[in-house]
């Protein structure tokens, strides 16, 4: 190739390893970014009003899972776990629960398992609230797995599936929050777990340094995969694209994340504001 072919074809295979790279896991970014940035408002509302204690209060039952998350990603990835707390209080730091673990940096493989691991948080964090939510409303999950299979999950990705997401979303709320729920122990139970979960489901800043180093790996590997596929005439975009439809599963789940996480800011902001209203 001519010097100035070769830039071309480099500069079309970061480009489009770019775009491969945001198609796999560009909403996963987006989830965890829009549930960090609520979670953080939350919490600060809660530490404003009630000090640390308000986040502890959240802590007992979101800690557990955000770090459940983690060891079973890093099992899955073949890492060592050389520590871990599922629960422990550090007002020092503010840490409340970690996992420590090693890996072969040589080994691709358990390389890039440091951005599943880093991101596990808002698998398990969705995870535990449609368990919740099969197993103390089952009435609610089943409409809104009908809805979704029916209404959202046969569109393509474009405004038409998140106008049906949306919709979704709009369902389940009014299936949850109903008068007749108000009598339903149940009903109570899940509020606590989904709040607790959603107050501690967004990622830290060392659960985020730790994926950039897997994200990075992926993004080299996708360059590699975009030039030998480019170079043999094999369309590797269209295969991503393909795998990434799987990302209408993702972003399906996420909706009830990111209900509960809105619920409990505005939840936290209001009992801020009556708690400085009082004073």
């Amino acid at each position: 190739m001519r010097v100035g072919i070769m830039e071309q074809f480099l500069l079309e295979s970061f480009k489009f390893s770019i775009l491969e790279t945001i198609s796999l896991v560009g909403p996963l970014i987006v989830i965890g970014l829009v549930l960090g940035l609520m979670e953080r408002k939350a919490n600060a509302y809660l530490f404003a009003a009630f000090g640390y204690k308000g986040v502890l209060a959240t802590a007992w039952i979101g800690t557990p899972v955000h770090e459940m998350g983690h060891a079973l990603m890093c099992l899955i990835f073949g890492h060592n776990i050389i520590d871990m707390s599922l629960l422990r209080i550090n007002r020092a730091n503010g840490t409340l629960g970690y996992v420590t673990h090693s890996y072969n940096p040589r080994s691709v493989y358990q390389t890039i398992g440091n951005f599943f691991i880093g991101i596990a948080p808002i698998f398990s964090g969705i995870g535990a609230l449609f368990l919740g939510l099969y197993y103390l409303l089952p009435s609610s999950y089943k409409v809104f797995a009908v809805y979704l299979q029916a209404d959202v999950m046969t569109k393509p990705l474009d405004l038409t599936f998140v106008k049906g997401l949306a919709s979704a979303s709009l369902v389940l709320i009014q299936s949850i929050f109903t008068l007749s729920n108000l009598f339903n122990p149940f009903f109570w139970i899940f509020l606590i777990i989904a709040i607790g979960i959603s107050s501690h489901m967004a990622l830290s800043w060392a659960d985020i340094k730790g994926a950039t180093r897997g994200l990075v790996l992926l993004y080299v590997i996708l360059c590699i995969l975009t030039m030998l596929s480019y170079l043999m005439r094999f369309n590797s975009y269209g295969y991503i694209s393909h795998l990434a439809r799987y990302n209408a599963y993702l972003l399906a789940f996420s909706a009830l994340g990111l209900i509960f996480s809105f619920f409990t800011l505005g939840l936290s902001y209001t009992i801020l504001h009556i708690k400085m209203a009082k004073l």
